[in-house]
């Protein structure tokens, strides 16, 4: 299906019932950290009654580890966690791999251009970080702007002084605050043209950016519910911004508190963090598992073993979500 089917297709399917996702990256195995989103995602989407989508995000094919996808959804089945759609079920609103809808973000991306919030830039990372004009927040350098208004005569003059830099897009961002009310963090706000600035949603690489692929991923799935680490509350107001843009509708969005190791450090990839593989090789059950990811947010108690099934039994709507206030850090 084309871009347009696809979302007439999610936008059909979201009037029947909510639905949730966990959208995975395969660069490495499944932490405790992850498995606990994934678990929190799952029990959200099955206690409104909802959809469960699982979606491969491995669009930076240069970061994917081969297996890593795979063993991540093996890994998700032992904690007897499922799902309705995804890369290795299928569903109505496909492809689930990201690295598969690139023809959707490209025509996402004509679509930006032909509305005029898009533009080219020609100025590489170290551009950007020397440029005098660009303000600095809290180490942060901000895109000053630099090709945003670039005449075509312009235009002409740096890529002749630039004849071999291909240049990224950028979209650009309103003089505004961009504002949601999340579900667990509560209300959220950025001024996205002085904290933010004109941010990539294509690389110089021709690898398309994060922000842009969740959007477009997201409506064109029929997405109404996105739970995920609160890591990622400070892009949300980029995406709500695209979202917009586009004419879609924002979903919900419950941003969960990250899980910490013993030292209080967040749990990564990088590190050695203990993965799902790991524990499961030295003996743990899948109910050892759960009642530790379920009890380090309050849905268990401390020491309880308990499988999923009967965590989600035993649970309503509103509990899930009191107890992830209380330790939210924006509550």
């Amino acid at each position: 299906m084309n871009f347009d089917q696809l979302l007439e297709k999610a936008n059909a399917l979201k009037k029947e019932r909510p639905r949730g996702r966990y959208a995975p990256s395969p660069t490495g195995p499944l932490h405790l950290g992850n498995a606990r989103t994934a678990l929190l995602a799952w029990l959200q989407a099955r206690l409104m009654g909802g959809a469960f989508i699982m979606r491969n995000e491995d669009l930076d094919q240069p970061r994917v580890v081969e297996g890593s996808a795979e063993q991540i959804y093996e890994d998700l089945y032992w904690l007897e966690l499922d799902w309705d759609e995804g890369p290795d079920v299928g569903g109505p609103v496909g492809p689930y791999n990201q690295s598969e809808r690139t023809a959707l973000y490209e025509e996402a991306l004509r679509r930006l251009d032909e509305a005029g919030v898009v533009f080219r830039c020609y100025c590489s990372r170290k551009d950007v970080r020397e440029a005098a004009s660009a303000p600095h927040d809290d180490g942060r350098v901000i895109y000053p702007g630099t090709c945003r208004f670039l005449s075509e005569e312009e235009e002409a003059q740096v890529k002749a002084d630039k004849p071999n830099r291909t240049p990224s897009w950028r979209y650009r961002v309103p003089a505004r605050d961009v504002s949601l009310e999340d579900i667990i963090a509560g209300r959220y706000a950025q001024n996205l043209d002085t904290e933010v600035g004109d941010f990539p949603i294509r690389r110089a690489d021709a690898l398309f950016a994060y922000q842009l692929a969740v959007v477009v991923d997201d409506a064109l799935m029929g997405v109404t519910d996105v739970v995920r680490g609160d890591d990622l509350l400070s892009s949300t107001p980029r995406q709500v911004e695209l979202f917009e843009a586009f004419g879609f509708d924002v979903p919900r969005f419950w941003h969960v508190p990250l899980m910490c190791d013993e030292e209080g450090n967040r749990m990564s990839k990088r590190d050695g963090s203990d993965s799902l593989q790991m524990l499961r090789e030295q003996g743990k059950t899948p109910y050892e598992v759960v009642g530790k990811l379920a009890a380090s947010v309050g849905l268990a108690e401390p020491g309880e073993e308990i499988s999923a099934g009967r965590l989600l039994d035993r649970l309503t709507i509103e509990e899930f979500e009191e107890a992830l206030r209380a330790r939210s850090p924006y509550g």
